[in-house]
């Protein structure tokens, strides 16, 4: 939070049994200053207290280099769709 507005977060889109699928966006204007290093950081911490697996998809290369960052380790790339118009 800056000035009472959300400048950056880290949440999950999606939950099951054994954790949770994590989500991280940060504004723009923020951007590289370590904001969703952070928040991901504490939101997998948090996973891990409570017994959670936190599952990172990563969608572009910068959330690869993010998740990457924060100690996981690239599997593999695929294909993904983005539907827009909604």
């Amino acid at each position: 939070m800056k000035n009472g507005e959300l400048v950056s977060g880290a949440s999950s889109y999606s939950r099951y049994r054994e954790g949770i699928d994590i989500e991280i966006d940060t504004r723009e204007d923020y951007r590289r200053k370590g904001l969703a290093y952070a928040c991901g950081a504490k939101l997998i911490l948090e996973c891990l207290k409570k017994g959670l697996y936190p599952s990172w998809d990563a969608q572009n290369k910068w959330s690869v280099k993010l998740a990457e960052k924060l100690g996981y380790h690239f599997s593999h790339e695929y294909t993904a769709y983005e539907i827009l118009g909604f």
